[in-house]
Formats: C-alpha cells, structure tokens, sequence
C-alpha cells in the first residue's frame, strides 16, 4: 500500500477539498488519508463560510496520524492564513524531514471568498522554500509576487532564486490551448497542453491536479511525468459528470 496524506478544508460538494484528494489519489491507486484544516459551507457554486479549524484540532489530527505512519508524501490545500500554513509544514518536516509536500495555494474561492492577504506575501515565500512544488494559477501567482521582470519566470524556479519547484497553471487564462509551465529546481522548464474547454468549467481543478501530481510522485514517477499524467487525468475530469461536478471512473 503507497499512502499519501492531504492537509486541506472539507468541501460537502466534494468537488474540492480533501474528499476531491483522496478520490483523485485514489484513482491512481494511492490511498489518500486526511486532516481537515476548515469545515466549509459551501456547494460546487457557492461559498458562504470557510469555517476555520484551529490549530490545536489540527495538530491533534495531525500527531495521531503521523503516530501510525509516516508520510513521504504530503499535499496542503486551504489554510487559514501564512501562520497556519508554517505550522503545518514545520510539523511535517519534523516529522517526516524527506517528504514530498506539495501546496496548492488558494487566494480566493471561485464561488467568491478571499482567504489570502497581501499583507502575507513575504511570509508566504519564505514558507515556501521549504516546500517542494508549489502550483498556482495565474491569479495566484501574481498575487504572491512570484513573477520576476517581464511576469515570467524564465530560467526556472532555482535559477529565479526560488528553493521550490513551481507549476504555474494555464486554467484561468486565454488562448485554444491551456498550458501549464513547470518550472523545477535544476532549471529546466517543461510545458503540458490540452485544447481548452468550453463552458464554465469544473469546481475543484486544482485541488484534483494537485492531488494527482503527488499520487503520481508516490508511484515512482518524475516530477516533469508526474505533471504529464494530471494533466491527462484533469482533461477527463474536465469532460465528465453534469454542471460543475466531474467525476473519474
């Protein structure tokens, strides 16, 4: 059994959140275990609440989890704020120092809800240079500031400075084709492109991406495979199910 382990909020739809992980990682025949880190009010179109668990709740989950196993592979979703997101990196890093963490930052929630601060931005960066893959869309990523002169990080993620790896998601721009960019750490830069789709699109895409990246780094996979693969299975999500709920047999 590979397991891998999602820190992220509760989406009742489970279109998104952790229910959306542990199908996603499923899937690829991972078995995904959860901590909720926000019990949400919401459904695939509306956003009323984010219902943030504290962290005393989250650590509690987090200490018996980790007192069964230890997890090489770690993705984080929707955290309350830059603080939240620093204490759950150093438990895992303590815990497990070698793992592979993956963050898929959320700025806002499509149905309308802001979660991330400008204020944060410093804060943020320096977390994430403990963290291995970060994978933003557009709006996320210029929101963090990630973007170099031209808005383009053009030698890469490790020759930008940067200690993480980045996919910087092409979903919410323009264009026929959506391109994700992966920018790793030895400075090389890959691209992966599915004709876009039209129509409003599904709820939870990056929150299905992500998961499926770190399913597919626990089966042995590179990160430039790794990112092939997810974009592969988040075409198929793209394409099935009826309104904003996809679903992947």
């Amino acid at each position: 059994m590979i397991y891998a382990l999602t820190i992220a909020g509760f989406d009742g739809s489970a279109g998104a959140g952790v229910l959306a992980d542990v199908k996603a990682m499923a899937h690829f025949g991972v078995y995904g275990e959860a901590v909720c880190t926000a019990l949400t009010e919401q459904n695939e179109d509306e956003f009323v609440a984010p219902g943030w668990v504290p962290w005393e709740r989250i650590h509690a989950q987090l200490e018996l989890l980790f007192k069964k196993r230890n997890f090489q592979f770690v993705k984080i979703g929707l955290v309350e704020n830059a603080e939240m997101l620093k204490r759950v990196v150093d438990f895992v890093r303590a815990a497990s120092p070698d793992s592979f963490i993956v963050w898929d930052p959320i700025a806002s929630a499509t149905a309308g809800f802001n979660f991330m601060q400008a204020s944060e931005r410093a804060e943020f960066l320096q977390i994430m240079k403990r963290i291995d893959l970060v994978t933003p869309n557009q709006d996320e990523y210029e929101f963090l500031g990630l973007e170099t002169a031209g808005g383009v990080v053009a030698n890469g993620a490790a020759a930008a400075g940067r200690d993480f790896a980045m996919l910087l998601k092409g979903g919410h721009a323009t264009g026929a084709e959506a391109v994700d960019v992966l920018y790793c750490r030895d400075g090389s830069r890959h691209e992966f492109s599915t004709p876009r789709l039209p129509g409003k699109g599904k709820h939870g895409t990056g929150c299905n991406l992500s998961s499926a990246i770190l399913a597919n780094v626990a089966l042995g996979k590179t990160l430039p495979e790794a990112c092939s693969e997810a974009k592969k299975y988040l075409q198929v999500l793209l394409q099935s199910g009826e309104g904003r709920l996809g679903f992947v047999k």
